[in-house]
């Protein structure tokens, strides 16, 4: 049973030439990366071994991401599943134990742009009671089949299709309070038709999910893998709003990572407020 894991579990192979080589369970797959600009490392004859995933996945393969399984969809490919967050889904599951274990209960999490679920598995798994909230009711309906892939089906996860600004919105006139909240805005080239955008819209948001923490939160984290964001400009925007309360802001870069040797490759920037700094 371990070995079938293993041999379905997800891995960076290499990267390089604006592209990245990453293994699939049994498949070997390659995709774009704009930020991978050196030289390759593997032969050529490896990345020859790369598939065509929606030619080769008639049905959604079962897929270890770090201590998670997910469902690999042909048309999301794995960049909807975010493997490049796997470090900080176990930050955020650490928390969540270390909370339980000296306030005596569940954290109380919300999950902004929840997506493929990772941050919501991973506190889920560490007993806490998570809102995830996505404005796709298809994301929702994959999330679900991935907590129930994670035997998690039956937590206490309350499955929320709204637009994650506007829920953040109407919970600050409601009693809820969080003690970690997670914001991943993944969604929104086309701010346009409403999306969500960065630039204009982050501050707010931050601002509102200021007014949605406990009396003894763990903290916030956001994460941007969209745009051309910088680390420091996260850093001030979770100071200006956060400072107040105390604790410590750092921030750095979301890196995919693969075996030692492996280049990492840069994608996107991450910033961490945390209340006990």
């Amino acid at each position: 049973m371990e070995g079938e894991a293993e041999n379905q579990s997800f891995e960076l192979l290499d990267s390089g030439g604006g592209r990245v080589l990453e293994k699939l369970g049994a498949l070997v797959s390659s995709r774009a990366s704009h930020a991978a600009w050196w030289r390759r490392k593997l032969p050529g004859a490896e990345w020859r071994k790369a598939v065509e995933l929606k030619r080769e996945v008639k049905e959604p393969l079962k897929l270890r991401i770090g201590t998670l399984r997910f469902l690999l969809s042909p048309q999301g490919g794995v960049r909807g599943l975010a493997p490049e967050l796997q470090e900080l889904w176990g930050k955020v599951g650490a928390q969540c134990s270390a909370f339980a274990e000296q306030q005596r209960r569940p954290a109380r999490v919300l999950h902004l742009f929840g997506g493929a679920g990772g941050f919501t598995l991973a506190a889920a798994q560490a007993g806490a009671a998570v809102a995830h909230v996505d404005v796709s009711a298809d994301a929702i309906k994959r999330a679900r089949e991935h907590a129930a892939l994670n035997t998690l089906a039956n937590r206490d996860i309350r499955w929320v299709v709204d637009d994650p600004v506007k829920f953040a919105q109407r919970e600050r006139t409601q009693t809820t309070r969080y003690d970690l909240i997670v914001i991943d805005p993944h969604t929104p080239k086309d701010a346009k038709r409403g999306g969500f955008e960065l630039e204009r819209d982050l501050g707010a948001l931050l601002s509102t999910v200021s007014g949605l923490l406990s009396d003894k939160p763990i903290g916030v984290l956001l994460c941007c893998r969209q745009g051309a964001v910088l680390p420091t400009t996260l850093q001030n925007l979770m100071r200006q709003e956060f400072s107040v309360f105390g604790g410590a802001v750092e921030s750095g870069e979301i890196l995919l990572k693969g075996a030692e040797g492996v280049s990492a490759v840069p994608s996107g920037v991450f910033a961490n407020w945390l209340k006990a700094g």
